[in-house]
């Protein structure tokens, strides 16, 4: 029944080939307008599950504190000091002009500026803590009565013994230099009281000072972006502010610009036309291979239905709301190399018929026997997606929607385009009858699958001990999880991003929110001053990792005033954290802590949001590293809250930031990498076993998988490649691109041996008959997938390299190790028993025109 359906698909197909283009132009452009609507995603919900906590702290953290900084290095030239930003009136304007400018930027939530930073400081030494948002004269009286110099009064208080001496030493040095400056010139901008302000008495940054000074000749911009924004509005927010500060002019500086935001710009940029342009460069080898090696009429018909397929693929995406994300970009040249095949083998086998002349009606033979393989290998290809959608991260399930529907829809176009258009050909112009030439390629692949059937045992044992072997070395392989190396080494921005690495030992954040509902007691600010300092001291500068070089925070603020070289550390009180709070500038406020009510507003407009806590956010600048690095500080940090160090009642202490949703990724990631694949295989191989009614017909063409699957992991473990997190889809695109070649082979021995040729003469005519097509479509499949490692980004190119070679290793060992194996299996009744149709089925009239609509039909 489903046969004769098939013929009488291509019949009808063919005699109605203008309705058939009409309607097919039409649901392309309607389709067309859906790749339209195609949203870009690079945002936290790509990476992390909504139901996560990580996820729901993330999201929460930004609304109540922003996203990540934009971070600009400001390097003072041999001679010069940070100081000189200050005191040379040109330099300050040009620092206030440009930051003012920031502010104005829609999407922008804060700037934190050198003068910004000295604003904080001299409020801190010039304002009560009675009285915190009133400025004050800066005269000796006021400046006793401080918040700056109550935290170092409780703090000699609090101090005993050597402490206590070193503290008094160090007060009164203080109070001389303090008296050194007349009233008239405490004045930020003033040589004297900004080198006051910003040095301690040994003549070194202020610890309070480092976030933004981290020594004497560097400073730092900090641009705080809105959390939580639409990936267009951040991508507009950023570049914005890339460009007011990449072309800042300050005397004897240089300047660089980097930090987390610019790096997902990066990649969204990359993503918005790199991928177009590796897709073009797939079609041009695709017509390049095509027209050496395909020798049929109309040979370029394949990649007009790939084209045609492909935007019916992401035109449903469109439509549908599948987003583009790093991973589903990649579908794009995947899609070309994989699904070409299918309009590859459909015009092979029509002009196969046509040529050899050895069917009446070559148009419906080719139906009827091509159609039901090709849904075969559609469905393998859907089942081995299928695995990708127990993934743990969200852009690889957005991943293998979109490969299935792609899938489907490019079989659908493989199917209805060759057989109408090639239908009304052969109707119009028949192509000439004469002896069919299996060509060098298909003399090739008889060659290439020329083993005895004696070697289908030892082959069988071979593919399941590389595929064991496999196993065995997966866990050892490494994944390269610093997402620095992940983007173009020769761009810009990573050029950047090492300068910031060498010149601050930083070029993004770790953040920690802690909420709390008694955020100013005593009890609460020690627990947040005692964790800062003691995972600064563990991590910073004279760690061997030197992760968290620099910490901020408004307890660390006030915390830092108090230190003394060689004294005891002392925690400042609750009540000089909420004066020091009060007194910040508005830009620090929005920073460092968040009321239990507050109104945020956003890009869409102005929303109420309430609170039922408190919260304060602590900020390490965070040194080069990879995420397994920063998954073990993480790690250390959540392990020391919940264990060794917990928090009082009513607070909680979460790292946040997108390090750790980086972090978060790579778990997921870890969690079932490895089973997808595995996954992939045992959905293909049920599928096969209830469509082809036999267990061994399905482990039969899954065996070239298995040697695949395992050769890749051997390979990587014996050359040491590091592996790019995308190789998690690597598995199951290998399993549909390999099952769809052994299927295709498998099914069309059985059509061979339902003609009456013997096992080892069907593998051969097999062989000769599908060679060229095969040949053809295994290069444009190889070469549609590796050419995703052209790319200029690392994460994609390793990935086309690694699952490249998986997929020529695949194809090579269909080609290898199937056919023996078929003649083995079949001379024992395994194959093609009971899936033989008749080959002398009656085809359906046409009666067109005469003989003539017959003989094309």
């Amino acid at each position: 029944m489903m046969r004769r359906f098939w013929a009488r698909l291509a019949v009808e197909l063919g005699r109605r080939a203008g309705l058939v283009a009409v309607l097919g132009l039409l649901l392309t452009i309607g389709l067309g307008l859906g790749a339209t609507q195609l949203k870009f995603a690079t945002g936290t919900d790509s990476y992390l599950n909504k139901t996560d906590p990580t996820y729901k702290d993330s999201v929460a953290f930004q609304e109540r504190f922003g996203g990540e900084a934009g971070l600009t290095v400001i390097t003072m030239k041999r001679g010069h000091k940070v100081t000189e930003l200050l005191t040379d009136p040109a330099s300050r304007k040009i620092i206030e002009d440009v930051s003012a400018k920031l502010r104005r930027v829609p999407g922008v939530r804060g700037v934190i500026d050198p003068v910004v930073a000295m604003e904080l400081s001299h409020n801190l030494i010039t304002r009560s803590p009675d009285n915190p948002t009133v400025e004050t004269e800066p005269t000796v009286v006021n400046l006793l009565g401080s918040i700056g110099s109550t935290a170092l009064n409780e703090a000699q208080s609090a101090a005993t013994g050597q402490d206590k001496a070193l503290r008094e030493a160090d007060t009164a040095k203080t109070t001389s230099r303090v008296l050194a400056v007349p009233d008239a010139d405490r004045v930020i901008g003033n040589p004297a009281w900004t080198d006051f302000l910003l040095f301690d008495n040994a003549g070194e940054v202020r610890m309070a000072q480092r976030p933004v000074f981290p020594d004497s000749r560097h400073a730092l911009i900090l641009t705080r972006f809105r959390g939580n924004m639409k990936v267009d509005a951040a991508t507009e927010a950023t570049n914005r502010s890339y460009d007011l500060v990449k072309d800042l002019k300050i005397p004897n500086t240089e300047i660089r610009t980097t930090g987390a935001p610019e790096l997902l710009v990066e990649i969204n940029d990359y993503l918005r036309g790199g991928m177009v342009f590796l897709g073009g460069i797939a079609l041009v080898i695709m017509v390049l291979i095509i027209s050496v090696l395909f020798n049929v009429r109309w040979r370029l018909l394949p990649l007009a239905v790939i084209v045609v397929g492909v935007i019916w693929a992401f035109g449903l995406a469109g439509w549908i709301g599948i987003p583009l994300t790093l991973v589903t970009v990649a579908g794009l040249p995947v899609m070309l190399g994989i699904g070409i095949d299918y309009a590859i083998q459909m015009h092979a086998r029509v002009e196969e018929e046509a040529v050899a002349g050895t069917s009446q009606h070559p148009i419906q033979e080719t139906a009827r026997n091509l159609c039901p393989a090709l849904l075969v290998v559609t469905f393998d290809a859907l089942f081995a997606f299928l695995a990708l959608r127990w993934a743990k991260v969200p852009m690889l399930r957005e991943f293998a929607l979109l490969l299935m529907i792609g899938v489907a829809v490019i079989c659908l176009a493989s199917i209805v385009v060759p057989l109408a258009t090639l239908g009304i050909r052969e109707y119009r112009r028949p192509t000439q009858k004469t002896e069919f030439k299996e060509g060098w390629l298909g003399r090739l692949v008889v060659r290439l699958g020329g083993l005895p059937a004696a070697a289908a045992v030892p082959l069988a044992v071979l593919s399941i001990a590389v595929f064991l072997g496999g196993i065995s070395v997966e866990k050892k392989l490494h994944i390269q999880t610093d997402p620095v190396k992940w983007v173009n080494p020769n761009s810009q921005l990573i050029k950047n991003t090492r300068y910031a690495e060498r010149e601050v030992h930083a070029s993004s954040e770790l953040a920690v929110f802690i909420k709390t509902d008694k955020p100013f007691s005593d009890e609460v600010v020690a627990h947040v001053d005692q964790f800062t300092n003691r995972f600064r001291d563990k991590y910073g500068l004279d760690s061997k990792t030197r992760l968290l070089p620099i910490a901020s925070s408004i307890v660390e603020v006030v915390s830092d005033l108090t230190e003394v070289p060689g004294a005891k550390h002392v925690s400042p009180s609750g009540r000089l954290v909420e004066a020091a709070y009060r007194a910040a500038p508005a830009d620090v406020r929005s920073t460092v802590f968040s009321e239990p009510e507050s109104t945020k507003d956003t890009l869409e407009g102005v929303r109420t949001r309430h609170y039922p806590t408190s919260a304060y956010n602590v900020v390490f600048l965070s040194g080069p590293g990879t995420l397994e690095a920063r998954k073990v500080v993480v790690e250390d940090m959540v392990r020391d809250q919940s264990r060794v160090n917990p928090p009082p009642a009513g607070t909680s202490i979460t790292p946040s930031g997108l390090v750790v949703v980086g972090v978060g990724l790579l778990e997921n990631l870890e969690k079932n990498r490895i089973l997808l694949t595995y996954l992939s295989i045992a959905f293909v191989a049920a599928f096969l076993a209830v469509r082809m009614r036999s267990v061994v017909r399905s482990l039969l063409s899954l065996v070239p998988v298995l040697i695949a699957v395992g050769v890749s992991s051997l390979v990587a473990f014996a050359f040491d490649l590091e592996l790019s997190p995308m190789t998690a889809v690597g598995g199951p695109l290998v399993v549909a691109a390999c099952t769809e070649f052994t299927s295709l082979i498998l099914l069309r021995f059985v059509e061979e041996r339902a003609r009456g040729h013997e096992p080892q003469e069907a593998v051969d005519i097999t062989a000769a008959r599908t060679g060229r097509a095969f040949i053809v479509s295994a290069l444009t499949a190889i070469s549609g997938v590796a050419v995703i490692s052209l790319s200029s980004m690392p994460l994609l190119r390793d990935f086309g390299r690694v699952v490249g070679m998986n997929v020529a290793v695949a194809l090579l060992s269909a080609l290898v190790i199937l056919p023996p194996m078929l003649v083995w299996a079949d001379k024992r009744g395994w194959v093609s028993k009971g899936m033989m149709h008749d080959p002398n089925e009656p085809y359906i009239e046409v009666h067109r025109k005469g003989d003539a609509a017959d003989a094309a039909f």
